[in-house]
């Protein structure tokens, strides 16, 4: 046996992946799970609940990709900054001030603004916004609440919950609620979700000692950093092996969403049922996303990152474009979905709905699989002191490329038919990610083992305040001693 086959057998057994049992008996880890659940069924609710109910008003497929777009606008204007003052503030300090903010929000605008688009896009404007806080101290808290041997699997669980529950809120309880009760209702179950989550972060312990709100707000360059997509190429081109998989993740992000932002009026005019009888679909998906979260760890330990992501892409290429052959492809595989058996309850679903129930399970599992190999590659290569501002980037990427995408798929939708759509657009995303990876792998070499995977370095430590445009912009910071996260 060669001495590099030794080393890399050598490597891939020296970290094995840590059970879900394990992880779910840490304190942190359950509270952090538990917080994320609530704030993502809160969102989807509000989200799902916004454009199902838009589709049932008889709303064009732009005006709903407008509505839907306002969240992907907020993100790109403040997700760097979020990102930089989470890494000011303490992550719990951070989480917290946006979920009250958020179930604020949801009780005081339809209570004295209505519910009107020009509301509901207002609503998801400042909503989002707010997320732009707590999706980096969310990513972040992991890798401070975790060993480097738990990092895939605290990760995946967080994921699998908070994947979980935001698709009982965009699956079930949205269009439940659209269908028994009124838009103003979901907003508010919307809040009541987002209180909840704060309740739980409330019992969050401070991992690292933070800056005050006032202090940290005045230490972020807010305009600036809020429209500088120059400074974001100059950083994706400083760091060009890390900022391809973000480049990765975040263009199966806008994918995915804009697929999501087509399929209340795809089931209205494709599969000619009711916008809100899209639970009959994304209920079988819950199989491939559960399949994707839960053997995620396992995958990224047997085929890496970089592999698992262009596996998932793939997977996630060919369920869309089955969306768009859906006539061609029904009367072989609706047999296989579990919802059949509602024919014995008197729930007749046409076979068309059967089909695109079986299709979407494979669409989600790719989704899953590639966002966590994404994450894991950055958990593992990045100091804990920039992931905050790290995983702000990655947002920054993923919402100005999904306002783009969801718009320009919107308006082409509105001419052509969301159907056509889906058998197009998935083929470019594939091309675009193929070449990404092939990138990377060009830029960093091939990495065979998690043990590479989890060697990086940490700045050195110093005194001096933190320049956040640094660390948001300017590229790897000064390299110190190996890393080691608080509680090795």
């Amino acid at each position: 046996m060669s001495t590099a086959a030794v080393a890399q057998s050598d490597s891939a057994s020296a970290v094995q992946p840590v059970g879900y049992r394990a992880i779910a008996q840490k304190v942190d880890a359950r509270i952090l799970v538990v917080s994320r659940m609530a704030t993502r069924m809160g969102m989807s609710t509000l989200s799902y609940g916004a454009i199902t109910h838009l589709a049932r008003s008889g709303a064009s497929q732009f005006q709903i990709s407008l509505v839907n777009s306002a969240q992907f606008l907020a993100a790109l204007l403040f997700a760097v900054q979020a990102g930089v003052l989470a890494d000011l503030l303490s992550k719990r300090t951070a989480m917290l001030i946006a979920f009250v903010m958020q179930a604020a929000l949801c009780f005081l605008i339809p209570s004295f603004l209505g519910t009107g688009v020009g509301t509901l896009m207002l609503l998801m404007f400042l909503t989002s916004a707010l997320s732009q806080l707590v999706t980096p101290s969310v990513k972040a808290m992991v890798a401070l609440v975790s060993t480097t041997e738990e990092l895939a699997t605290t990760s995946a669980l967080v994921n699998i919950t908070g994947g979980f529950a935001s698709a009982i809120g965009s699956s079930f309880l949205a269009p439940i609620l659209i269908k028994t009760t009124s838009i103003d209702v979901v907003i508010y179950v919307a809040g009541v979700l987002y209180a909840l989550g704060a309740l739980r972060v409330w019992r969050l312990p401070v991992k690292e000692k933070g800056a005050t709100l006032t202090k940290a707000v005045t230490q972020v360059n807010w305009k600036p950093e809020a429209l500088s997509i120059r400074q974001c190429g100059e950083w994706l081109l400083r760091n060009k092996q890390i900022g391809s998989i973000v480049l990765v993740g975040a263009t199966v992000v806008a994918m995915f969403e804009a697929f999501n932002n087509l399929i209340p009026l795809y089931v209205k005019d494709v599969l000619n049922s009711d916008p809100a009888n899209a639970i009959y679909i994304f209920a079988p998906a819950g199989i491939g996303y559960l399949v994707g979260a839960v053997l995620g760890p396992r995958f990224i330990h047997h085929w890496g990152e970089r592999k698992l992501a262009m596996i998932g892409v793939g997977t996630m290429v060919g369920g869309m474009i089955c969306f768009g052959i859906i006539g061609v492809v029904a009367p072989f595989v609706a047999w296989a979905n579990p919802l059949r058996l509602l024919e014995l309850f008197g729930i007749e679903l046409s076979q068309l709905v059967l089909a695109a129930g079986v299709i979407a399970a494979p669409t989600n599992f790719g989704s899953v699989v590639t966002g966590a190999a994404a994450q894991t590659y950055i958990n593992r290569r990045v100091p804990p002191v920039a992931q905050g501002a790290t995983f702000g980037i990655e947002e920054m990427l993923e919402n100005m490329l999904t306002l783009v995408v969801v718009l320009l798929v919107g308006l082409v939708a509105t001419m052509i038919g969301s159907q056509a759509v889906m058998i197009v657009a998935p083929a470019i995303v594939f091309i675009v990610t193929l070449y990404l990876v092939r990138y990377s792998y060009r830029r960093g070499g091939v990495s065979t083992s998690l043990r590479d995977d989890a060697n990086y370095l940490m700045p050195a430590e110093s005194d001096a305040p933190i320049d956040v445009a640094a660390l948001a912009f300017g590229g790897t910071p000064p390299r110190g001693k190996e890393a080691t996260r608080p509680d090795e």
